[in-house]
């Protein structure tokens, strides 16, 4: 777990690169937009994967979780289940629904890994958070990525918010460009951490139709365009037909133009299929292999919403 752009796509597919051979595993991913782009990325790993797009995977008392894991227990019988939940989300309801009736028996709950951005600790959008205090709290295992552009005193101030933790946390570690290792996701669950905010929680979405006209796109098409807020944050999706064919340059261009927190795609161009990632200012973009179809996903302010 982790917030928004804190790097928790690419922990999970450094994991999936190291994972053992002779063990499979599966991905239950929930995101706070309505599109769902991290099941469409971890897919071309050729792992089993669920999505639970849209807000928090454990509303209606848990229902969408449940059937998310039963059919991933059912169709891949993994040896691992990883769960991605949604940046913004709460992880108290996550782990209680994983630990009653029907999973008690089934499942053996380890350590929950939270990943945190040294340079957030310093803004109060993310500080003042209910579900980033949380998400902090509820970890067994605390990890600072990014540090290669974080500051010292960012540093500092993530090794002190470590220190404080009560219960100690089980490991506190610094690491680069999401290498979790392996041993961490075997260590046990301490059932003593406690939520700062039991009450936490997000459940609203919206969703509508409509068409877009956009110079990177070759035609005019009918696309899926998917919205949802909360916790002081909108995210705005689209999914696009499938053989639907974008230009890349005139796509890198347009959405480098476009201020966001988040951004994350997948693309067909003429170049071929690419995920296009933007986090912090900082546009990335990795070549895959084929999607059935290409979307993307902003999230901002919600103050920010007339934006898209």
């Amino acid at each position: 777990m982790g917030f928004l752009g804190v790097g928790k796509t690419t922990a999970i597919l450094n994991l999936l690169e190291n994972k053992p051979e002779n063990e499979k595993w599966a991905v239950l991913v929930n995101e706070f937009g309505s599109v769902g782009i991290d099941g469409a990325i971890y897919a071309t790993k050729g792992v089993f994967v669920k999505e639970v797009p849209g807000g928090c995977m454990c509303c209606a008392v848990g229902a969408p979780l449940q059937v998310a894991v039963n059919r991933l227990l059912k169709e891949a019988k993994p040896d691992r289940l990883l769960i991605e939940p949604s940046g913004l989300g709460h992880p108290r309801r996550i782990l209680e629904t994983l630990s009653a009736d029907p999973f008690k028996d089934v499942l053996n709950i380890l350590a929950s890994i939270c990943l945190v951005d040294p340079r957030k600790l310093n803004d109060t959008r993310y500080t003042s958070n209910e579900n980033f205090v949380d998400q902090i709290a509820l970890a067994d295992v605390l990890v600072a990525n990014k540090v290669d552009l974080a500051d010292p005193d960012s540093l500092q101030q993530f090794e002190c918010l470590g220190s404080r933790s009560v219960p100690d946390k089980a490991v506190v570690a610094q690491i680069i460009q999401g290498r979790i290792k392996t041993k961490w996701l075997s260590l046990p669950k301490n059932p003593d951490r406690k939520s700062v905010f039991p009450h936490a929680h997000q459940k609203r979405q919206s969703y509508s139709r409509k068409q877009v006209n956009q110079e990177n796109i070759d035609t005019v098409v009918n696309f899926q365009r998917l919205e949802n807020s909360d916790a002081g944050f909108y995210s705005c999706g689209w999914v696009f037909p499938e053989g639907t064919v974008f230009n890349f340059q005139s796509l890198h261009d347009w959405l480098l133009q476009i201020s966001t927190e988040r951004m994350k795609g997948v693309f067909l161009t003429e170049q071929g299929w690419f995920v296009f990632n933007c986090s912090d200012g900082l546009l990335t973009v990795t070549r895959i292999t084929d999607s059935n179809d290409s979307r993307v996903e902003f999230i901002m302010p919600s103050e920010q919403r007339n934006d898209l």
